[in-house]
């Protein structure tokens, strides 16, 4: 904070902004309002950093996007945790985490029967079903849990944190294909190329077996952003299953997609003695066109394109 501080006096913004940024990802509070209780000098500093920062990166998306009459939506998009201006709840009860585009229509549950891919998809689901359990005897110890060890997600998540209570086995993660998982899913991939995948270059940022475990209760929480759409298609569904977003609870039905906007309050419950098993994979939110998939696609790509440059400076 302070090395940052002094880089900007000096008026060397760039690496005033690189020291910053570096400083942020180890203690996000570099961000937040500072403390009225804390030292001046301090509180100064950190007011300094978090204004360069979001001045930064808020400009860095508006130029990412362009002026173009089709984009202003998404011009206008929020990045929580860095945008310029203070920030309202959506008063449809949406809470992301990470990015949020005002005008997109909130979706709790989606119909999937208006979504012209998704018939195709439950055409498949035998298909996927029976490739997952030859699958699973190869693959099953592979997983990996979905939680990290070492996340700090509060009192709520201490029995997933780090555990195969909640298991991802993963086709794709982060726009990487996992060959070891993927290789065994032919079908499974042929299926979902009907859909609109949501992922920021030629992959899907994600797609993954979820298996939760006997009795595991993942807790109300919020998703990152609005721009896509979280899905599920059961796999293997005992009974006390369910799914609650924003206040209603379905139960997941062999062969029937779910999808929802995980920016919902949401979680998942599973009360049975068996393993819960769902394919989960996201697509983009329908309301957004061609154009607009594209300028998020570059928002997202500048902000990584600036992030793999920073450095500490030498001198």
């Amino acid at each position: 904070l302070y090395t940052g501080y002094c880089l900007q006096q000096l008026g060397r913004e760039t690496d005033a902004l690189a020291v910053y940024s570096l400083g942020s990802d180890l203690d996000a509070n570099l961000l937040a309002p500072p403390d009225p209780r804390r030292e001046p000098a301090t509180r100064e500093r950190l007011q300094a950093c978090s204004s360069i920062l979001r001045q930064h990166f808020s400009a860095l998306h508006r130029e990412s996007i362009g002026d173009s009459p089709d984009l202003v939506r998404v011009r206008d998009a929020i990045w929580v945790l860095t945008h310029d201006s203070p920030v309202q709840r959506p008063a449809s009860g949406q809470q992301p985490h990470l990015f949020y585009v005002p005008g997109l229509p909130p979706i709790r549950y989606a119909d999937t029967a208006a979504l012209p891919w998704a018939a195709g998809i439950e055409a498949a689901a035998e298909a996927i079903t029976t490739e997952f359990q030859q699958a699973l005897p190869v693959i099953s110890g592979t997983g990996r849990p979905y939680i990290a060890k070492g996340a700090t997600l509060g009192d709520d998540f201490s029995g997933l944190v780090g555990s195969m209570n909640w298991t991802a086995l993963d086709l794709y993660r982060e726009g990487q294909r996992n060959d070891p998982v993927a290789q065994h899913f032919p079908r499974t991939l042929a299926a979902l190329e009907q859909a609109p995948l949501y992922g920021l270059g030629a992959h899907p940022y994600e797609m993954f077996f979820s298996l939760l475990k006997p009795g595991q209760h993942i807790r109300p929480h919020y998703g990152l952003s609005n721009h896509s759409l979280t899905v599920h298609l059961p796999v293997t569904i005992p009974p006390d299953c369910e799914l609650v977003v924003d206040g209603e609870a379905r139960r997941w039905e062999p062969g029937k997609l779910v999808a929802f906007d995980d920016t919902f309050l949401h979680e998942a419950i599973n009360g049975s003695d068996r393993d819960r098993i769902v394919l989960i994979f996201s697509v983009w939110h329908p309301d957004l066109s061609d154009t607009e998939r594209r300028a998020i696609q570059r928002s997202f790509e500048a902000r990584l394109a600036w992030l793999a440059q920073r450095k500490v400076p030498l001198h």
